[in-house]
């Protein structure tokens, strides 16, 4: 490979792909490094990025990085960013998140973006990232909508205090939390959810999870749980059908998502139901919309 300077376009890094989601506003990767450290020409990328570090050992000239950046390393590069970044040996994992322009001036009408590159191996950047590189396994639009919050948080934990940072709740989440009750059958974005309510996502992003300790796509999961609870207390109704008025996309990924959060199948919670069987974890589906202003910001294990 000639060394020479070059820029990549959206999305595109230096490395073999072996995941690719592509969601509103962000474009995620999981790479295999192909080419050594004395390999990797002067580059840069037209989008604002992240990379996060899953294995190998990776040189970084970002501010606050080490001499070599370990396994669990969040870099954030501004857009064309001159860099050589990149793994010792062509060993490795990374995840690559591209922001798209569209979503950078979102950030960046609220938000004061590091105008430099920055390196983060502790802290709430790298616990977002560390959900993020698990998600990105999951396949499906629901998995996305997980996402896409994540990449909004990760936004948020770079930013750090410069977006709302406090106990108290703000006066909106509940109309977010109705929203997603309302529209639990259906398909939402991050975005449109903040516009609905008047608010940054950024912002949104933060404040949901300072709520809920989860993201706005996870909530949106409990909630069609939750529907679906009450139907399989009829024998007579087929899983299919649960299924589709709870709002998911078809029987197997109702089954998926009911035994990823209880351990065991939807058939096998309904055969125990009728034979008696009670359990704490699904009796906390019960009560519905409790307003999280009232119990603070701690986790709420019920909808």
């Amino acid at each position: 490979m000639q060394v020479n300077s070059q820029a990549f376009s959206y999305g595109r890094f230096f490395g073999a792909s072996e995941t690719h989601r592509e969601l509103p506003g962000f474009s995620v990767s999981r790479i295999a490094p192909t080419l050594r450290a004395e390999d990797v020409p002067l580059h840069t990328h037209e989008n604002a990025s992240f990379v996060f570090v899953l294995s190998g050992s990776y040189l970084s000239t970002a501010d606050g990085a080490p001499p070599v950046c370990a396994p669990s390393t969040v870099i954030f590069n501004p857009a064309r960013t001159m860099h050589r970044d990149s793994f010792t040996l062509p060993i490795g994992r990374f995840l690559a998140v591209s922001i798209s322009r569209q979503s950078l001036r979102m950030a960046a009408e609220g938000t004061s973006l590091p105008v430099a590159a920055r390196a983060f191996s502790s802290g709430d950047s790298v616990a977002t990232a560390l959900r993020l590189a698990r998600q990105c396994a999951v396949p499906g639009p629901d998995s996305s909508f997980v996402m896409e919050g994540l990449c909004w948080e990760l936004i948020s934990n770079v930013v750090g205090d410069n977006v709302w940072r406090q106990r108290k709740l703000p006066s909106w989440i509940g109309s977010a939390r109705d929203l997603l009750h309302d529209r639990c059958a259906g398909h939402l974005q991050i975005t449109e959810m903040a516009q609905q309510i008047g608010v940054h996502p950024v912002y949104f992003a933060r404040a949901f999870r300072q709520a809920f300790r989860c993201t706005p796509g996870e909530y949106l999961m409990r909630c069609r749980l939750r529907k679906a609870m009450p139907l399989l207390r009829g024998a007579k109704v087929p899983l299919s059908d649960i299924a589709l008025q709870a709002g998911f996309f078809d029987q197997s990924h109702f089954t998926r998502a009911f035994k990823q959060h209880f351990g065991l199948a939807p058939n096998t919670y309904r055969k125990r139901l009728h034979g008696d069987f009670q359990s704490a974890k699904f009796n906390t589906y019960k009560n519905e919309r409790q307003d999280p202003r009232d119990a603070g910001p701690k986790r709420h294990s019920s909808l």
